[in-house]
C-alpha cells in the first residue's frame, strides 16, 4: 500500500517538473521553431521543438497514470480497511450468571458499571484502541413492550437533544426481535455524534443493547462491521 502512494507522489512531482518544462520549451520552441537556410523555403525542425515534443508527450502520459492509480489505491486502502474490521480479533464475555453472552475487539479498553434503580441490571462501557469509538453493552429489565419503550425514548429527547437526523428500523436479530437507532446528535462541544444502537427484545421484560459512538468527522463505513459483528455475538440464554 506505502508502495502505491509513494509511485503516485512521484508521479505528482513529475508532473509538476514536467508542467515547467512545457511552459519553458513551448517559449523557445515559439522563438526557434523554424528556420529559412540561403533564402529557400527549407523547413528544420529544431531539437527545441524535440523536447518540446516528448515534454508534452511525458506530460500526458503521467496525467493517464495519476488519473488510473489514484481510484485504485483508494479502493485498495478501503478494501484493506474493511478486511481488517471483519477479521478483528473478539474477546467473548459473559453477564448474568452466563445468561447473556457477547463479543468485544480484543484492544478495547471495558469497564462495568453497576447502577442503582433496578432497570439497567448490566452495564459495560468499551472505548477503542484509538479512542474514536465509544459506547457499551446493556441489559434493562423494564416492563413495558420495547416498542413502546423506544417510541418514549425518542419523545423524551426531543427538544432536549440536537438531531441532524433520527432513523428507526425494525429488524430481527438471531431469531429476536429488535430496533435499529441511526441517528446523529450534538454534544456540548457543538460536535455531531453518529450512533448506532440496536435494541433486542428478551423474555420476562428483558431488553439488551448496544450502543455505538463515533464524532462524525472520524466516521469510517468499515465501522459498522464491527458494530454488527458486536451485535450479532449477542447470545441470550434463558
Amino acid at each position: 500500500m506505502s508502495y502505491i502512494l509513494t509511485v503516485i507522489i512521484k508521479y505528482n512531482m513529475a508532473l509538476v517538473v514536467a508542467a515547467v518544462a512545457l511552459r519553458q520549451g513551448w517559449l523557445m520552441g515559439c522563438m526557434n521553431l523554424f528556420e529559412v537556410v540561403n533564402g529557400m523555403k527549407l523547413v528544420v525542425v529544431k531539437r527545441t521543438f524535440v523536447i518540446l515534443l516528448g515534454t508534452l508527450v511525458l506530460a500526458l502520459f503521467l496525467m493517464s497514470i495519476n488519473f488510473t492509480f489514484s481510484p485504485i489505491a483508494k479502493t485498495f486502502k478501503n478494501s484493506l480497511d474493511y478486511q481488517k474490521a471483519d477479521r478483528q480479533a473478539l474477546k467473548k464475555y459473559k453477564a448474568l450468571q452466563g445468561k447473556f453472552e457477547f463479543s468485544l475487539p480484543t484492544d478495547w479498553t471495558t469497564m462495568e458499571e453497576t447502577f442503582s434503580g433496578g432497570e439497567i441490571i448490566y452495564n459495560i462501557y468499551f472505548v477503542s484502541k484509538d479512542k474514536k469509538i465509544h459506547g457499551f453493552v446493556q441489559v434493562w429489565d423494564i416492563d413495558k413492550p420495547l416498542k413502546q419503550f423506544i417510541e418514549e425514548s425518542k419523545k423524551a429527547a426531543v427538544g432536549v437533544v440536537d438531531f441532524k437526523y433520527y432513523r428507526v428500523k425494525e429488524i430481527t436479530m438471531n431469531n429476536q426481535k429488535g430496533y435499529l437507532l441511526d441517528y446523529s446528535r450534538k454534544n456540548n462541544q457543538d460536535k455531531y455524534i453518529k450512533s448506532y444502537e440496536t435494541f433486542v427484545e428478551g423474555t420476562n421484560g428483558r431488553i439488551y443493547r448496544a450502543s455505538f459512538f463515533v464524532e462524525e468527522q472520524n466516521w469510517k463505513q468499515q465501522n459498522l462491521i464491527l458494530f454488527n459483528r458486536i451485535t450479532r455475538s449477542f447470545v441470550i440464554n434463558k
